[in-house]
């Protein structure tokens, strides 16, 4: 029967209903909502015309009237269908120019410029974020941000910062900047700092977040403090093996070595001799020290003998594969592959060097070759005048 209401104009009712509350509540709509409340009206004015016609068909009608009639609901349908189409159009036209802006802008940022959606998955990437993380923006469109360029021990507590900021827009983060540790492409792990931003896009919390590689300046920063550690232990005593030991120290906690050494040179016999050593609490490391007590090295003989001639520092990723590292002491099952060396200097003239070890294989540290320079000069003074003092 043509007058009972059907499914769809019941909904199209409800739905115009609702419409017509929220209109004149506080409730922001999206723009997709009142697009589609408005087309809703437009099926329902659509109805109404269906059944003004049965009634004219059945003779309950006047024939004047429903032309009157017929003729304002179908303006009214076609006013309504043209209302709820302007609507999506704009809504789409504002993505679009939003999508644009951001795409210029962040085009020309240094940073990278991450959106991710409101499932925490990448929905734009700039070109820089290639620059910084290694990722093309094909390589990782639609992934989840967390699982390409967030350390893993730091994942568990992004998602659940991430889990909070989907429903409210807010969070600990939101309007914050932050030092974060990042994860290249090729595994390396960077310093960036991140500032963090919610948008909400069609009732659905979006993130923002620009990062910056700080990685450089943070190492910067780290060697400067490195020297002024060294300036502290050096003043803290006027004893040469303590402030030794403690310059070792310094260097191997703050730089993640696992035993370091200064072996002086004695003028007399023309060799380097071990003078002062540190190391983390291992058996294996201690046992290759203590070996180290009853060594002594000429002119390039091994790094420490090929420093002290060059008067350069040397660093060798892994002393297991490099032919300048081969001395009888490390045949001992050490376990050592990292080594760095380089002079403490006085006056122009290498009076010693420091040598440091690591189980690890350890790439070179560009900053830390700077900044040895200036505390091998450090170190020197210190031991010079000492000398004089003693004199």
């Amino acid at each position: 029967m043509i007058g009972t209401p059907a499914p769809i104009e019941l909904a199209s009712l409800l739905l115009l209903l609702v419409g017509i509350g929220l209109a004149f509540s506080d409730i922001r709509l999206s723009g997709w909502v009142v697009g589609w409340i408005l087309l809703s009206g437009a099926l329902l004015v659509q109805w109404f015309r269906s059944v003004l016609s049965y009634s004219l068909q059945g003779g309950s009608a006047d024939t004047e009237i429903y032309r009157i009639a017929d003729e304002w609901m179908g303006l009214g349908f076609s006013l309504l269908v043209v209302a709820s189409m302007y609507m999506m159009r704009e809504v789409l036209a504002r993505h679009s120019l939003a999508e644009a802006r951001v795409r210029v802008v962040s085009a020309a940022a240094q940073d990278a410029v991450v959106m991710m959606d409101n499932r925490g998955r990448i929905a734009f990437w700039n070109a820089a974020g290639q620059r910084v993380f290694g990722y093309s923006r094909q390589e990782v469109q639609g992934k989840k941000l967390h699982e390409l360029i967030i350390p893993a021990r730091n994942r568990a507590e992004f998602e659940r910062s991430f889990t909070d900021f989907r429903r409210t827009g807010q969070g600990p983060v939101i309007g914050k900047t932050l030092e974060l540790p990042g994860l290249r492409k090729d595994g390396t792990e960077i310093v960036t700092e991140v500032s963090v931003s919610g948008v909400n896009v069609d009732a659905k919390w979006h993130a923002i977040c620009i990062f910056r590689d700080i990685t450089e300046r943070k190492r910067a920063e780290q060697m400067l403090e490195l020297e002024y550690a060294v300036a502290r232990c050096l003043d803290g005593t006027d004893a040469p093996p303590e402030a030794l030991r403690a310059v070792i120290r310094a260097i191997c906690q703050t730089q993640n070595w696992d035993c370091g050494h200064y072996l002086g040179v004695d003028a007399t016999a023309g060799v380097l001799r071990l003078v002062e050593f540190w190391s983390v609490p291992d058996a294996a490391i201690q046992g290759f020290l203590a070996a180290a007590r009853d060594y002594t090295y000429g002119p390039g003989v091994g790094m420490v003998g090929k420093v002290w001639q060059s008067g350069q520092p040397m660093w060798i990723p892994d002393v297991t594969k490099d032919a300048r590292a081969v001395t009888a002491i490390f045949k001992a099952q050490s376990g050592l592959r990292g080594a760095f060396v380089f002079p403490v200097k006085a006056e122009g003239k290498t009076i010693g060097v420091f040598a440091f070890n690591s189980k690890d294989v350890r790439e070179p540290h560009p900053q830390l070759l700077a900044a040895v320079q200036t505390i091998g000069g450090q170190v020197g003074g210190f031991l010079q005048r000492r000398r004089a003092d003693s004199a």
